[in-house]
This record gives structure tokens, sequence and C-alpha cells, in this order.
């Protein structure tokens, strides 16, 4: 990934026409030497040359290697400041993530109390009367988890579940030992689970079967068995078991039982203690009876949603901010300056976030369906504000369309959902598919490096062709050297002759 922004071409390319004007330079100057015979460097003369031919494709395809580098930095930076803005709208886009009701429990270790964002303010009298509870019943003890219950002979089991008998469950001769009862029961899948407990006790029969049923007083159940005795007869023996198996008074037993619980007055009866409909909006998590009735007291606090709006409009500026660091060809900032000057994708982008708050929300609510009703808006220069006294006013006096107008009053959509999801969802729908795997983002830098493998490719090609080139001239210069050095050993002999010639004619 680049780490300074890119040079202008012209410079790039003056500095090539630079460095081969002054290798032409440097070659002539040799080829010209050789008039002088030997002694001429021809290695340097041919590194000359091929650095005359190769320093500006060198130079032109680094120039493009530097230009994806500082794009594939450029998207990143888009990427990064477009995923926080996400993070801000999914911040608002569930329903859920309105409730804003502060919750006052005057006895909280009886119950514990939740809002949604349809819950309303106010004070109400809870009192916890019975929590809702499942029956338990636990065999004698065994001596182990394998002992045979009726003699390695055949039983069944009958579990009468809320006054409906269940079909029967039938073991097969060897298979009659606790471990295999608590398995039968648990195949079987009534509603009523079993398990094999340890208890350590030191007796001799420390092994026993716990029976749970469903919560709540329908869960109620009985257990009959039919077993083979040893001398071949067959009986049944209803709710007391076969001669091994017995469920008899134990202190830990536990009756099936329905929650009541009296909310203002009235009193309502579930088979669980988590009751999400005897308060609008909320949700009651039983815990133990309370001590006479307890205060709730359910007040709206916006704060924490005044919070979520600034972190919008914080990550939107953020991201305006970086797009225009990337498109302005005189930025300086480190890594991320100028690295898309006049980029297509940056300039939707751009676009893209103006469509995610302006207009009206596919959601609407009757008084405020605009995100200038809450009080944000975008000046001319992009920058996003938030006008805290209208928003604050929105939130107080139409807080239900808020929520509509963000949210659509769904919750958990995801970004591939087509359902209608106010400002918030919309928003997080198409940040998510451009920040995505199949995102333009990401294509377009995934494009950018795969350019770059082939530009290193070209490169590798360059360094091979300019080897060879770099070979053939050291072996014509050689040759060019040896063929001068040749000429000018010859006319320095004739020179030697005819000067001795002439002194014999001219007795000089």
């Amino acid at each position: 990934m680049a780490t300074t922004a890119v040079s202008s071409s012209s410079t790039a390319a003056s500095t090539a026409k630079d460095i081969a004007a002054a290798n032409r330079a440097a070659a002539q100057k040799l080829l010209t030497s050789l008039n002088a015979g030997s002694g001429v460097d021809v290695a340097s003369l041919a590194q000359n040359l091929v650095d005359a031919e190769k320093t500006p494709q060198q130079n032109a395809i680094n120039a493009k290697i530097s230009k994806n580098e500082a794009r594939v930095s450029g998207y990143a930076a888009i990427s990064f400041v477009a995923s926080e803005l996400n993070n801000a709208f999914t911040a608002l886009k569930d329903q859920n993530n309105f409730s804003s009701l502060a919750a006052t429990n005057s006895q909280p270790s009886a119950f514990a109390v939740t809002t949604s964002a349809t819950a309303t303010s106010g004070s109400h009298e809870i009192e916890v009367l019975q929590l809702a509870k499942s029956q338990r019943t636990i065999s004698t003890g065994f001596a182990s988890a394998t002992v045979p219950v009726n003699g390695s002979n055949a039983m069944a089991l009958t579990l009468t579940v809320g006054g409906i008998a269940k079909p029967a469950i039938s073991l097969a001769p060897g298979t009659d030992t606790p471990q295999n009862i608590v398995d039968a029961i648990n195949a079987a899948k009534t509603g009523v689970t079993a398990s094999l407990v340890n208890t350590g006790d030191g007796s001799a029969s420390p092994f026993q079967i716990v029976l749970s049923g469903p919560k709540g007083a329908a869960g109620a159940f009985s257990l009959s068995t039919s077993y083979t005795q040893i001398d071949g007869t067959s009986s049944a023996n209803p709710n007391t078991g076969s001669l091994g198996l017995t469920f008899g008074a134990n202190s830990a037993n536990q009756v099936a039982s329905d929650a009541k619980v009296k909310v203002d007055g009235i009193t309502f009866t579930r088979n669980t203690n988590t009751l999400t409909d005897v308060l609008p909006g909320a949700t009651l998590d039983l815990k133990t009876v309370t001590t006479g009735a307890a205060d709730l007291s359910l007040v709206r606090d916006t704060s924490a949603l005044k919070d979520k709006f600034k972190a919008l409009v914080t990550s939107y500026n953020d991201a305006t901010s970086m797009l225009n660091v990337v498109s302005d060809p005189k930025s300086t900032m480190e890594t991320y300056g100028a690295t898309l000057v006049g980029d297509s994708t940056a300039r939707s982008v751009k676009a893209l976030m103006r469509t995610l708050v302006q207009g009206e929300s596919n959601t609407p609510g009757s008084k405020i369906s605009t995100m200038w009703q809450m009080g944000i808006s975008i000046d001319r220069s992009g920058v996003m504000s938030l006008d805290e006294a209208k928003l604050d006013a929105a939130l107080a006096d139409n807080f239900d369309d808020v929520v509509q107008t963000m949210t659509g009053n769904t919750n958990g959509l995801s970004a591939y959902s087509t359902k209608p999801a106010g400002f918030a969802g919309e928003a997080m729908r198409k940040l998510s598919k451009l920040i995505g795997p199949s995102g333009v983002l990401l294509t377009n830098s995934q494009n950018a490096e795969t350019q770059n493998s082939k530009y290193q490719a070209d490169l590798g090609k360059l360094e091979t062709r300019m080897t060879t080139l770099l070979a053939r001239y050291n072996k014509q210069f050689s040759s060019m050297e040896s063929i001068v050095g040749g000429v000018n050993s010859q006319k320095t002999s004739l020179k030697s002759s005819f000067d001795g010639m002439m002194a014999v004619y001219t007795n000089k």
C-alpha cells in the first residue's frame, strides 16, 4: 500500500528525459574516444546505452505502479470511514435502539425490567405472587448407574404430561439400568427430561433419577411402569413404578406451578417467569416473590439517543472530510492525500452519502418524515450539522414518529432484506453493499493490485531484455575494441617503416 502521494506525471517524464539525454551524451563521448585506439571503457559504453533505453520504460511502469498503490490507499481510506458511518446508522436502525425508558424498581431483587421502543412512561405497582416452576420428581436410590432395575427383564414406561398420555417407552431385556431408563426417556422427547445424579452421600445407593417436566401447571406429569417379573408374569403398577423403580416422597420434589403477578391491581397467570405481555412494551423477568407491591417507574431518557445522533453527524463529516482529502490534487496529507484525484468512485460515494439523509423516509411518520425535521441538515460544502433543540423537541413531542422515520418500526433486518426500513435501515443496506466483498471499493482495490502484478511482471521482462541487450553490446564493443586496437597497431608499424625509409633516402 502506498505511503506517499503519487508524483505528477510531468515531473516523472522530465526526469526520464534528462536521464536519457545524459546517457546518450556519455555514449557519444565514448564512441568518439574509440578513434583514439585502445583504452576505451567499453563496459561503461554498453551500460550507458542500455540505460538510455531502459530508464524511460522503467520509469513509466513504476509511475503506473505508484499510482495504483495510491489508489489502493485511497479506497482503503474511503472503506474505513464508510464502515464507521455504517456503524453509526446501524446504531439507529432498529426499533429496539430507541428503548430510552429508564426503569426505577423498588424491589430489583424480585424482578428485572427491560423496555422496548413501544413502552410508554408512567408508574406501576408490581406484585409477584408466585413463580412458574416445573415439576421435579426424584427416584429412590440405586447402587450404580448400571445395576439392573428389573432383573434385566423387559419393561415399559408411560408418561402422562398435562393429562395426555404419551406413547409407551419400551426397554428391551438387558436395558433396564438407571442409565438406560434416563436415555430412553430423553430419546422419547415427551417434554419430560431425565438425568442421573450421583449424590455422593456415602450411602449404598447414591444414584438417583431426576425427572423434570415443562414449566407451568400444565406441565405436571405422572409416570407408570409395566414390567415382566422374574416368574414371567406381567404387571402394571401405576405411579409407584416397578419393583426397582420407585418415586416416593422426597424433600427435593417440586410441584409444577404457574407464575402469578399482579400489575396495577390485575392478576396475570403465565407458565413462564419471563413476561412480555403484561406491561406494554416492557419485559418482566421474575426472580422471587415480592414483599408487598413494588413501585416501578418508567421515565424517558433521550440522552443516550442524542449521543447516537451526534455520533452519526461526526461519522458523516469524517467521511466527507476523507473524500475531500483523497480527491484534492493539492492535498499534502501523508498516505491518503491526492490518491484518487479525478476518480469516479470517490465522486459516486459522495453522491451516495447525500442520498442517505435527503428527501423523505420510506417509512414516514405523520408529523416527522425527514432528517431536517429532527435537526439534521447538510450545508453546500457537504458538512452535516445537528440542531439539538430541534432534535429534543422531536423526541419529546413526536417520539413514535422519529422511531418510525428512522427504523420503519423494524428489528434485526439484514442488509439483504427488501422491507422498508427508514433512513437508518436503508443507509445500512447501501453502505453494507458499498464496503462489502462485492462492493465497488474492494473490487477497484483488487483490480489495482492485479494491474500492479502485471506491471511487476513487465518490469521483470524489461530487465531480461536489457540484460540480453547489455550482453550483446559488450560483445560487439569488445570486438570493435579489438579491431580498432589492431588497426592502430598496424598504423604504428607502417609509420615506423615509412620513417625508416625516409631516413635512408634523406640521410636523416
